[in-house]
């Protein structure tokens, strides 16, 4: 085989063959297709890719970018949470408030019927001290004629009259013997006691705090003679009174058995107490303190 030409490299280079025109543009026109298939190709893959993708990144979009939406309605679950919580601690704080206004008005109530309780005592209590007195005043009414200033003096205590009598109307000092107008004086009162027949009659005495003189001691007989019997002594006087005790007893029991044996009162509204000098009523005038007291009063209830 011979070379078309030399070389100067001295590489033998073989001269193209010649091709037929025809073969030539069929050649030229398969190539063309095939670039122009693979374009179709290429282009077919990239839309089928992009509608893959699109597709898929459709699907995938929650978990690749969280929807907005989403995160919207966990904020309003959270805030609703919230307002819940919220709304919770307000009933509960308002449940403790109820509770405790409630308590509060039980107490108050039962405050208010301990109160009103007591207030219709007293009003109860008033009501029946003034009754009382009332009573009382009108006792003391009916008894005021047979009593004048110079024998005594009435007064009305809450529901009580209480008649003071000055020891020298009725008895002669240090004694508890009633005189004759102290006699006549108790039979005054006592047609005006008979009238009451519900009253008990507390008749107490009382003494100034003067000791009672007591009878001195009779002299010792004179020693005996020589070879004579001694003479006894003489007997110590008899104290039938040696102290206010036994004073104001005595005057007391002596009214007593007056109204009793004599005006013929029922024993059993009649009481006798002795007070002795232990209640006075006056510091400074001893006289007023000497005295028979009558308490008139409402009778006892029967046991």
């Amino acid at each position: 085989m011979s070379a078309s030409g030399d070389n100067e490299s001295g590489i033998l280079v073989y001269p193209r063959l010649p091709v037929p025109k025809g073969q030539r543009s069929d050649k030229r026109l398969s190539t063309q297709r095939d670039r122009r298939r693979r374009g179709g190709v290429s282009v077919a893959a990239i839309v089928i890719a992009a509608i893959v993708g699109g597709t898929g990144g459709w699907f995938l979009q929650p978990v690749i970018a969280p929807d907005p939406r989403i995160a919207a309605a966990a904020r309003r679950a959270s805030d609703a949470e919230t307002a819940a919580a919220t709304q919770k601690t307000r009933v509960e704080a308002l449940e403790k408030s109820l509770d405790a206004a409630t308590r509060g008005k039980h107490d108050a109530e039962a405050k208010l019927a301990v109160a009103r309780g007591a207030e219709a005592e007293l009003a109860g209590k008033t009501a029946d001290e003034a009754s009382r007195r009332k009573v009382a005043e009108a006792v003391s009414a009916k008894l005021r004629p047979a009593i004048d200033r110079a024998t005594g003096a009435l007064d009305v205590e809450g529901g009580d009259v209480h008649l003071r009598i000055a020891d020298r109307v009725l008895f002669k000092p240090g004694d508890d013997a009633l005189t004759d107008h102290g006699k006549a004086v108790l039979n005054r009162l006592a047609v005006a006691l008979r009238d009451l027949p519900d009253k008990h009659l507390w008749v107490q005495g009382h003494t100034d705090d003067t000791p009672i003189a007591l009878p001195r001691p009779p002299p010792p007989p004179p020693p005996p003679a020589k070879g004579a019997r001694p003479t006894p002594p003489p007997p110590a006087p008899v104290v039938r009174l040696p102290t206010n005790w036994e004073l104001s007893a005595a005057r007391a029991l002596a009214v007593v058995h007056y109204f009793q044996d004599v005006a013929r009162l029922e024993p059993s509204r009649l009481t006798a107490l002795a007070f002795g000098q232990y209640a006075p009523i006056s510091r400074k005038d001893r006289s007023i303190n000497r005295r028979v007291e009558i308490v008139i009063t409402a009778a006892r209830p029967d046991k």
